[in-house]
């Protein structure tokens, strides 16, 4: 077993992990809420198209993430926050691999009852042709903010905060990696009130997994441009796919 796992120079510090987990929210709920309230300053423009209240929060979120780097940079100058275009491999071509993959593992995970009896899935997405491309640019998107919080931000400070490492087979990740993980299910606490309890989990699981594979890809290319095209590509995969779904069995 301490062949198979191996924790090495870890420093472990509760507060870096409670500070982590409120700019977490400072970033993710106030740039929800401006857009939310927009959308409902705008019904008359905006009504139908839920894709737009869903892309202002992906880009203020971004911007927020964005402000936080910068804030970090002055007071944790040598925390890393992958925030360039990779100087070397840029891993895109995997990432894009990775991200297709992911969608399908998450259309699976989601939809499968749906799948197996051939039932349009009861989501919100527009199955119009001006809808669907409004969802699609969305969700490759996502990783603009996600990326930039959740890895750039979070795990950048966690890594000086929170060093160590650990190596589990081949995989060598810094702890952060896996503290930032839970942050980032947590972050998705919404399906344990929305959707059944092994959905929720499942999206947990994933959630965590996939938290893994983009600090692993953030890490070999030292840049947040594979990860960020990894997270968009699984998003519109699945996004996609259910849409084609509701099209053929709605």
């Amino acid at each position: 077993m301490s062949r198979l796992i191996q924790v090495r120079d870890v420093k472990f510090r509760l507060w870096p992990i409670l500070l982590a987990a409120v700019i977490m929210q400072l970033c993710l709920i106030p740039a929800r809420e401006l857009a939310r309230w927009i959308y409902h300053q705008n019904t008359e423009l905006l009504s139908g198209h839920v894709w737009a209240f869903v892309g202002m929060a992906i880009l203020f979120q971004a911007l927020s993430g964005l402000l936080g780097i910068m804030v970090m940079r002055h007071f944790l100058p040598e925390a890393d926050s992958h925030l360039r275009w990779p100087p070397a491999r840029s891993y895109v071509g995997l990432a894009i691999v990775v991200g297709i993959s992911m969608g399908v593992i998450m259309l699976l995970a989601d939809y499968g009852p749906d799948i197996v009896s051939q039932t349009a899935p009861q989501a919100a997405y527009n199955t119009d042709l001006s809808g669907a491309l409004g969802w699609l640019t969305v969700m490759m998107s996502t990783g603009l903010a996600e990326e930039t919080i959740f890895r750039g931000l979070l795990v950048g400070m966690l890594v000086v905060l929170v060093p160590g490492r650990i190596k589990i087979g081949r995989i060598d990740l810094p702890i952060a990696a896996y503290i930032v993980g839970i942050l980032f299910a947590v972050a998705h606490y919404h399906s344990f009130i929305v959707d059944p309890l092994h959905l929720a989990i499942a999206q947990q699981l994933y959630a965590f997994i996939w938290c893994l594979v983009y600090v692993w890809l953030m890490e070999r290319s030292r840049s947040l441009l594979a990860p960020i095209v990894a997270h968009g590509f699984g998003n519109a995969v699945e996004v996609g796919l259910v849409i084609l779904m509701m099209r053929a069995w709605g």
